[in-house]
């Protein structure tokens, strides 16, 4: 499988899981990052995994929309394996508590390979912004 499709796949499956953990289990988000991880929310930067669990725990139920998603691979990262990073940006509508409307979206994931392994990846960058 070329790269190109190994990037749409795993786009797909990160996207789904991502918001599927953010509105139903936000605890366990922290397992896709990685201590070194760059986080912005909203203008915002968040430095380490702990000070993100803290903010995460703070914010309402949320309940995510998605409209749409897109990948690109980041060939200059390509391992041994065969695997390598993934830009994603996504948009779409969030809702956050008993809110009455909807605000709109924009964040961008760098995913990067786990070492060793070509199919799980980690969280090196996230950057979410309303739009």
């Amino acid at each position: 499988m070329d790269v190109l499709n190994i990037a749409e796949q795993s786009s797909k499956a990160f996207v789904q899981l991502f918001y599927q953990q953010y509105d139903n289990q936000r605890n366990a988000l922290g397992n896709l990052y990685r201590e070194d991880s760059a986080i912005v929310w909203n203008g915002n930067a968040i430095a380490g995994l702990a000070q993100f669990s803290e903010f995460l725990s703070r914010l309402p139920v949320s309940q995510h929309e998605i409209a749409s998603y897109d990948c690109q691979p980041i060939a200059a990262s390509l391992t041994p394996q065969g695997a390598c990073g993934i830009l994603i940006n996504v948009h779409g509508d969030v809702k956050y508590g008993d809110s009455p409307g909807k605000k709109s979206f924009s964040q961008t994931f760098m995913l990067m390979p786990v070492e060793g392994q070509t199919t799980n990846y980690f969280i090196q960058s996230d950057n979410f912004r309303f739009v």
